[in-house]
C-alpha cells in the first residue's frame, strides 16, 4: 500500500519529443530540468561570442529578421545575439508576435535565416531552453552544438 498509493498519483506522458511526469494531473518537466543542469555542467561557451548592439552584425541580423515575416516582424528587437564561426543565434522580441529564437548563417555575400532555424511559441509545460535546443538541433543539425548549448533564457 505504501508503494502503490503514491504511484497512483504519478503518470508519465510522452510530449514534444520528450516526456513529462504528471503528478496528480499536473505536468512536471523532470527531463527538461535534468537537461538544463547537465547542459550547464558540460557546455563550453568559450567558442561563443556575445555580440553587442554596436557590432555591425547586430544591425545586419536585426534587419534580416525584420524582413522575414512582415509586417509583424518589423517590430523585432534583439534581446541578445551570439555567434560561433559563421553561425548566429538571436533571441528576439516582437510587439505582436511571440518571442523567437532564430538561427542565422553568414556567407561572403550576405546573412540569412537558416531554413528550419526559427523557433517561436510557448514551450509550456516544458522548460524552455531544453525544448528550444532540441527543436533547433533536430531541424538544423549543421548548427554548432556549442552555440545552441549556450542558449540562455529570455529575460
Amino acid at each position: 500500500m505504501v508503494i502503490f498509493l503514491p504511484l497512483s498519483h504519478v503518470e508519465i506522458d510522452v510530449s514534444d519529443d520528450s516526456w513529462l511526469l504528471r503528478v496528480d494531473g499536473r505536468p512536471v518537466d523532470v527531463a527538461g530540468y535534468f537537461s538544463e543542469k547537465y547542459s550547464a555542467l558540460t557546455r563550453t561557451c568559450s567558442k561563443v561570442q556575445d555580440l553587442q548592439p554596436s557590432d555591425p552584425l547586430f544591425a545586419d541580423a536585426l534587419d534580416v529578421i525584420r524582413r522575414y515575416s512582415q509586417p509583424d516582424s518589423l517590430s523585432a528587437q534583439l534581446v541578445a545575439l551570439s555567434m560561433q564561426g559563421d553561425w548566429l543565434l538571436a533571441r528576439v522580441r516582437f510587439n505582436r508576435l511571440q518571442d523567437a529564437v532564430v538561427l542565422l548563417v553568414r556567407s561572403e555575400q550576405d546573412l540569412m535565416i537558416v531554413s528550419g532555424g526559427v523557433w517561436s511559441g510557448s514551450t509550456h509545460p516544458h522548460r524552455p531552453e531544453p525544448m528550444i535546443r532540441r527543436y533547433l538541433r533536430n531541424r538544423v543539425p549543421a548548427a554548432p552544438l556549442d552555440l545552441t548549448d549556450c542558449l540562455e533564457p529570455m529575460s
